[in-house]
């Protein structure tokens, strides 16, 4: 196990990545952490996909307004 925990920590997780994520993946898994990285980026681009929308939509609103006016 200390063979495979080195290995890890040699080759897969280099000094570019911070600790927490190490941590993470050396409890979690690789397979794992990747999955719920993924998971939360999806996430967090859907959340700024509809903030941008959101954006969009109230400008088309009040140039409308405008126009209207």
């Amino acid at each position: 196990m200390f063979n495979f925990s080195k290995f890890i920590k040699d080759i897969v997780l280099p000094d570019k990545v911070d600790k927490e994520r190490r941590k993470k993946i050396l409890s979690e898994g690789i397979i794992e952490t990747w999955q719920s990285e993924e998971q939360d980026r999806k996430a967090k681009e859907a959340k700024e996909a509809k903030e941008i929308a959101k954006e969009a939509y109230k400008k088309a609103r009040s140039s409308e307004a405008d126009e209207e006016e």
